[in-house]
């Protein structure tokens, strides 16, 4: 029989809710090795921990487990796809092109197993679907920090700066101004408008007496927090929301907050985000290994003026010459994807496929979502009926208990709306990554013409083994799946030695 693995995961919300114990998942694990001649080897176990990220002890140690040519191991087996992660990314990036490289199976007991276009595609559509349960399990343990949220309470720690008190009579602590730590935030807002990079403020600061908890210069990055957290202001955003009805002091006025934004952003400082740069999580230099990272760079000429262009190159986190030679333009690399993904026909039964799986598996996950939206708004509907009625009975008759009672419900609204609104956000991802999903199995090169820098990641780990760069050559390798049906195309785009190779200046 061939050597396996099995790996088993619950969390305690999946342990409470359906039953995927520890126990069941081994069983069942076991069986399907055997019926499908396998013999598991070793079972390794992560309980109550969730699938957000790879983190997890027991799957690190299986990865290296598996990294031991000498365990020869052959297969993992999991009960459910979702056992092993809840993250689009990680599996795609990550954990596919592990098992693929060392050429072991993913094998699965209640999901689809086998090989060819058709499982790859139908496993993707299980990962958007695992993804959106874990950001819709996510909502329920965020009712906590909503409850801080609607009495206008800042819903994190304390930010430096400030400290939290305990509240007698009442489950929230209260932030309040921190005098010692405050002072050197507002020193470090009035540095940046004196025209001081981020290092030197670092560095002042620290002469001046800055110091973390354990007596060490605080780091460069904590200082840009500093810097660009909206909260000194007495305001904060909340998922995207601004919350302006909070009830702690601030320590920085609008108008010196907005200056020093205006500052920071100026167009010599280079701001890297990965919504903005599309393959700062899949590229990699080919010479040393490390990421390559985006930034933006300005150059004027006569005949075209200023214009602003996307550069990667190496991180050179590992020394070397690498990022002083590595520096390649975005035209270029979208340049060479397209060539690939011109080359990518997906059949029309695959298509086809695809639209099935996602309409089933929405049927089945969407009825307990759209349960839950409905019991939101026929509650917050009850309260506004409350409220009204209330009003209606007369201004200024209140007694001290329904002054509270109508405090207590105008704080259970703000919640559920934040809770509404959190929902709305999580189908408006699940629907974008789906039609992301349907526009590239019609015509891949199109859908990533038209795609946004999230969306083409998600399509370069979804069709790349190997995505880099050597100086010289982007390098593309499709995943195996692929190879199969692209009818042309270049693997590796040879690029002239231009000033878009050339560190930039400017």
């Amino acid at each position: 029989m061939k050597n396996a693995v099995s790996y088993v995961r619950v969390s305690s919300d999946d342990q409470a809710k359906s039953g995927f114990s520890i126990p069941q998942q081994i069983t069942n694990n076991m069986n399907f090795a055997v019926q499908n001649g396998y013999k598991i080897d070793k079972t390794f176990k992560d309980e109550g921990i969730s699938a957000k990220d790879l983190n997890r002890p027991a799957l690190q140690d299986l990865l290296a487990y598996c990294m031991d040519k000498s365990n020869n191991v052959e297969a993992v087996v999991v009960w459910k796809l979702d056992r092993i992660s809840r993250s689009i990314a990680d599996y795609s990036a990550t954990l596919e092109p592990f098992f693929k490289e060392n050429n072991i199976k993913l094998l699965t007991v209640t999901d689809i197993n086998g090989d060819g276009l058709d499982v790859e595609m139908m496993r993707q559509i299980s990962m958007v679907f695992a993804e959106r349960e874990r950001k819709t399990a996510a909502l329920r343990t965020k009712e906590g920090i909503r409850g801080k949220v609607a009495t206008g309470q800042y819903p994190y720690h304390a930010p430096i700066g400030y400290e939290n008190i305990v509240q007698k009579g009442s489950k929230y602590k209260k932030m309040i101004i921190d005098e010692a730590n405050a002072f050197f935030v507002r020193r470090a807002y009035v540095l940046c408008l004196q025209g001081d990079s981020i290092r030197t403020i670092t560095s002042k600061l620290y002469k001046e007496g800055f110091r973390n908890k354990h007596g060490n210069k605080h780091p460069k990055t904590t200082v840009e927090y500093i810097l660009r957290n909206r909260a000194y202001t007495g305001k904060f955003y909340y998922d995207g929301s601004l919350i302006e009805d909070t009830n702690y002091p601030p320590l920085i006025d609008e108008a010196t907050y907005f200056a020093v934004q205006k500052k920071l952003n100026a167009p010599e400082k280079t701001r890297q985000t990965h919504t903005e740069f599309a393959y700062n999580e899949c590229m990699t230099c080919s010479v040393c290994g490390c990421r390559m990272t985006g930034e933006r760079k300005l150059k004027t000429s006569k005949k075209s003026g200023t214009r602003t262009y996307i550069y990667y190159h190496c991180t050179g986190n590992r020394g070397g010459e690498c990022k002083r030679t590595s520096y390649v333009r975005q035209e270029l690399i979208d340049e060479a994807i397209i060539n690939v993904l011109k080359g990518i026909t997906i059949p029309g039964e695959i298509h086809d496929l695809v639209i099935k799986g996602l309409k089933d598996v929405h049927k089945e996950h969407n009825k307990d979502f759209e349960q839950r939206k409905r019991s939101i708004r026929q509650r917050i509907n009850k309260i506004d009926k409350m409220l009204k009625d209330v009003f209606e009975s007369g201004m200024g008759k209140y007694s001290e208990s329904l002054q509270q009672t109508i405090q207590d419900w105008d704080i259970e609204r703000k919640t559920l709306i934040l809770e509404e609104q959190e929902l709305l956000k999580i189908t408006k991802t699940f629907f974008e990554q789906s039609n992301c999903l349907l526009e590239f199995c019609k015509n891949c090169h199109r859908a990533f013409l038209k795609a946004n820098p999230e969306q083409k990641r998600r399509i370069v780990q979804i069709v790349c083994s190997n995505f880099s760069y050597d100086g010289e050559n982007i390098i593309i390798e499709p995943n195996q799946v692929f190879k199969t049906i692209i009818k042309s195309g270049l693997n590796k785009k040879k690029l002239p030695r231009l000033d878009s190779n050339q560190q930039p200046t400017g």
